[in-house]
């Protein structure tokens, strides 16, 4: 496990502004000044964790000690080492310094982090646990004693270290995480989400945090899981669980058989009709797909999504008047159904009622004129527009099509919606006309295939 990255650029950057600081302190012959540069309370991003390198601000035991040239030289030199990876050389450096200084909680940190970088695990712990004796409040002292103790496989006294220094400091993601990935490792998601929603909270970018979050909820849903397997390996929910699973495994036919299963266990449960039609749509089973959703719609007729599935499927499969119909009411039940706005059109045109249709379209453009989505809308739209003969309309609207189409942040957000599955997704994804050619005939927008 890397322990400290990007610490080689941090300590270079800590010996220039001690060079720039000792010129400054040698004209001013105030050591205490030079010396608080040191941290000057900087916190160093080191990937897995986050300290304060150095000697802390006024107060502290530097500007007490008032060090001799010859420390302030070897803690320059401790500097230089750990920028250099020459971590032994580090280590004389800076015991060095807690020698000459031996109430200096800071110079006992850097200590224990030249220790740990040069693999000397218990040594480094000893400098940091008298760090903290020297300095209870110190942060990062307890953070790394608790990645030690990790390292050494003591959770326990990793899991005490790592709490300790969430009350210090708690604004420390990683702090927060590191205690998470504690429980995680001692068997106990349940107390691991916890710390690392507060992690996410205060870093949703990191992907550290991502992961062991992700992991610790997945983790839980497997104990879920598994005592619900322990209660009916035959039960509705079993075989539910299954085919969900094999639906993402994009094991069709065995997701198939496993709702068909669950549905005979309990045919009147909302919700697994329409997983069992999304699957048949897949399977290019697009008739068995419209009967299921009827169904579903039949057992929970106040369904949004399931309306708005089978209004998309009725009108990709050349049957507009009743998917109109059905998108027309998801809308109305859930306007935040967005997407339906861009199947309507399609039925729409389909039917001949170009105004609605373009109608439709340009409500889909508004509500996010830079999505995936909105490239294909204005494709459609230029269609409509060249049948009407408008042709700056129609000029407009290729222009837009083809600039988002050609554009990477287009493509990239493509990519996206195949890997994180929104609620409005259909089971098949439309195509993406490649190029619109000036002799094409086509009294609608052309309707994306099914596979």
């Amino acid at each position: 496990m890397l322990f400290v990255l990007r610490f080689q650029r941090a300590i270079q950057e800590q010996v220039q502004a001690m060079r720039t600081m000792r010129t400054k302190g040698d004209q001013t012959g105030s050591d205490a000044e030079f010396f608080a540069v040191s941290s000057s309370a900087r916190r160093v991003r080191m990937g897995i964790v986050s300290i304060f390198v150095g000697v802390a601000l006024a107060g502290s035991a530097w500007a007490q000690a008032r060090p001799d040239a010859r420390v302030r030289q070897e803690m320059e030199q401790g500097a230089q080492a750990m920028s250099a990876a020459k971590f032994s050389e580090a280590v004389a450096d800076y015991s060095a310094v807690t020698h000459a200084l031996p109430g200096f909680a800071e110079g006992y940190l850097n200590l224990g982090l030249a220790l740990e970088r040069d693999g000397q695990l218990a040594a480094a712990s000893t400098a940091l646990r008298k760090s903290i004796e020297l300095k209870p409040d110190l942060r990062g002292a307890n953070l790394f004693l608790g990645l030690i103790d990790y390292r050494r496989n003591h959770y326990k006294d990793a899991e005490s270290r790592l709490r300790q220094e969430t009350r210090i400091d708690p604004r420390d993601a990683k702090a927060f995480m590191w205690l998470g990935v504690c429980y995680l490792v001692e068997g106990n998601p349940e107390a691991a989400i916890q710390p690392l929603n507060r992690a996410y909270a205060l870093d949703p970018t990191d992907a550290d945090i991502l992961y062991h979050r992700g992991h610790a909820y997945l983790l839980m849903a497997d104990a879920s899981y598994a005592a619900m397997f322990k209660l009916n390996r035959d039960s509705m929910r079993v075989h539910q669980v299954l085919a969900e699973a094999y639906a993402k495994g994009y094991r069709t036919q065995d997701a198939i058989s496993e709702f068909l299963i669950a549905i005979k266990e309990a045919p009147q449960q909302p919700g697994l009709h329409e997983e069992l039609a999304n699957q048949y749509w897949i399977a290019g089973q697009l008739d068995k797909a419209s009967s299921v959703y009827r169904e579903e719609l039949r057992i929970d007729p106040y369904s949004a999504i399931t309306m708005y599935k089978l209004g998309c499927l009725l009108v990709l499969n050349n049957q507009p008047a009743d998917g109109v119909k059905f998108l027309d009411s998801a809308l109305h039940a859930d306007p935040s159904l967005t997407d339906a706005h861009y199947y309507l059109g399609d039925g729409l045109a389909a039917l001949g009622r170009t105004q609605e249709a373009i109608s439709q379209y340009k409500e889909m453009v508004a509500v996010d004129p830079t999505a995936n989505r909105a490239m294909h809308t204005w494709y459609k739209l230029a269609m409509l527009y060249r049948n009407t003969g408008d042709q700056q309309e129609l000029r407009e609207a290729m222009s837009k099509f083809r600039s988002m189409k050609s554009g990477s942040e287009a493509r990239q957000e493509q990519r996206a919606e195949q890997l994180v599955q929104s609620r409005m997704s259909l089971p098949v994804p439309e195509s993406v006309p490649d190029s619109v050619s000036g002799t094409e005939q086509a009294a609608a927008p052309p309707r994306g295939a099914l596979k």
